[in-house]
């Protein structure tokens, strides 16, 4: 579940549980006060009709007295108001211990006002002796109206002790029931706190340690991983997209780091082999000219491609040149070569022009021919034969050089071919070479293009070599 719709359930909740126990209280105490309110009110009502009764009989008496005409609107009002509080009882329900007593108050103050109106009539005669039996008999039953109103109040009073005692219980055990309540909220309010809490820091904590184990170079720890309804379930998920990108960015920082190991390797290899190279170029130019000079064309020839071989091994190797430049570059390194082998070995080339724009390594192919010249036809007495031959698509080159030399056994062959391995069992090499081995030149182009290029090898012994090179199409910008 998660935490946003938990919170949604659980805050109403709490809110009408204690409403339900504020209600249960109030509804309690306004009860309380409701039948205090009732029995004061009854109370006050009896009061009244004796205060009533009783002025009613001394309206009575000073009037006999003093025969003013303002006394007798004063007793018609006084009995109308002891008829309203008649009325006023009737509305009432007495307690059940008292209820012969109310009725007996009634049919007394039935009588009163039945005397007092027949006062009332007998005024306009003024008989004295009349009203004044009117007057004695209105008192004997006020009297009987006050004993009855203060036996009524006793009652009254008895009854509301005993229910105010039920009540009293009542609200001690709604206390007790209260409190529990609310003991119970709080409990559950606490336990709810410790749910949400947990919910939240639980995975919080798990995806700090698990960043702090990511920020020290383990990457292969697992992710905690909450429900996938649970908002966290989406940082968890982040996290490992971040886990795998980091492993990802740093094979991919291994592999620059390597390929640029690999190529100041090359260039300190192939520096190694070069004797102050300046200084040998200016003298082969020296010689060139000074053969020209001479008449030796031939011999100059040769100076010139020997100038230009150790021009373009002057290049870094991580640089890219077009195919062109590498097929120029391996025509003066084959001149060089027949000049020693002379009609022992014949170049063919078979090359389709529209390929020479791609960009390759550079000192791809020479170091391969050299390690034809070196372990393929350097035992061969003649006919050795050696052809280049570059073709393409749109989206490849295909570099093929191949020879009919001494070929390799298969070991070989597979030990070329297991140029990936960072830890590489060195190949015997006869003969002198620029240090740059054939295995060095597949290792650079599979640093450089990955996946997309591809090396092929086909060997016989006896029978030569065809080595194929597969290369991404690029320009030069």
């Amino acid at each position: 579940m998660k935490i946003r719709t938990l919170l949604f359930m659980m805050i109403p909740l709490l809110f009408v549980v204690n409403s339900a126990i504020s209600l249960l209280l109030f509804d309690s105490s306004h009860r309380v006060n409701q039948s205090y309110a009732q029995l004061q009110e009854r109370m006050l009502v009896y009061e009244r009709v004796q205060e009533r009764v009783q002025h009613q009989v001394q309206l009575a008496g000073s009037w006999l007295t003093s025969r003013l005409p303002e006394q007798i609107s004063a007793l018609q009002t006084n009995s109308e108001q002891i008829a309203s509080l008649q009325e006023q009882l009737q509305g009432y329900s007495p307690p059940s211990n008292a209820e012969a007593e109310a009725l007996s108050l009634q049919k007394l103050l039935a009588t009163f006002l039945e005397h007092a109106q027949q006062f009332n009539d007998a005024m306009a005669e003024e008989e004295t002796l009349t009203l004044s039996a009117y007057v004695e008999e209105a008192q004997l039953v006020a009297s009987y109206i006050s004993e009855e109103c203060f036996r009524l109040i006793s009652l009254e009073l008895a009854a509301y002790e005993t229910r105010y005692h039920s009540i009293l219980q009542n609200m001690s055990f709604m206390r007790i029931s209260g409190i529990i309540l609310l003991l119970g909220v709080l409990l559950l309010c606490l336990w709810l706190a410790y749910i949400i809490s947990q919910s939240i820091s639980r995975p919080i904590g798990e995806l700090v340690q698990t960043a702090e184990a990511i920020s020290q170079g383990k990457l292969d720890g697992p992710i905690p991983l909450s429900p996938k309804q649970n908002e966290f379930h989406s940082l968890g998920t982040a996290f490992q997209r971040m886990q795998v990108q980091l492993k990802q960015y740093i094979a991919k920082e291994k592999e620059t780091l390597e390929k640029d190991k690999q190529l100041k390797e090359m260039e300190l290899e192939v520096l190694k082999s070069q004797i102050n190279p300046h200084f040998l170029f200016n003298s082969l130019n020296v010689v060139s000219k000074l053969a020209l000079i001479e008449g030796a064309e031939r011999t100059s020839d040769l100076t010139v491609a020997i100038s230009n071989l150790l021009r373009y091994s002057l290049k870094q190797l991580d640089s890219q040149v077009p195919l062109r430049d590498e097929v120029k570059h391996a025509r003066d390194y084959v001149y060089i070569q027949q000049a020693r082998y002379r009609e022992r070995v014949q170049f063919h080339m078979d090359i389709d022009e529209a390929q020479l724009d791609t960009t390759v390594p550079v000192l791809t192919i020479q170091p391969i021919l050299e390690n034809i010249f070196v372990h393929g036809i350097e035992q061969l007495e003649h006919g050795a034969q050696i052809t280049l031959t570059i073709y393409g698509d749109e989206r490849y080159t295909w570099i093929a050089i191949a020879d009919n030399g001494s070929g390799m056994s298969e070991p070989t062959r597979l030990q070329l071919l297991q140029y990936t391995d960072k830890e590489q069992t060195k190949l015997p090499s006869v003969g002198q070479s620029t240090g740059l081995g054939t295995r060095n030149v597949f290792r650079r182009l599979q640093l450089l293009y990955g996946d997309e290029h591809q090396v092929e090898i086909e060997s016989a012994q006896g029978k030569g070599t065809s080595i194929t090179l597969r290369i991404p199409k690029q320009k030069e910008e």
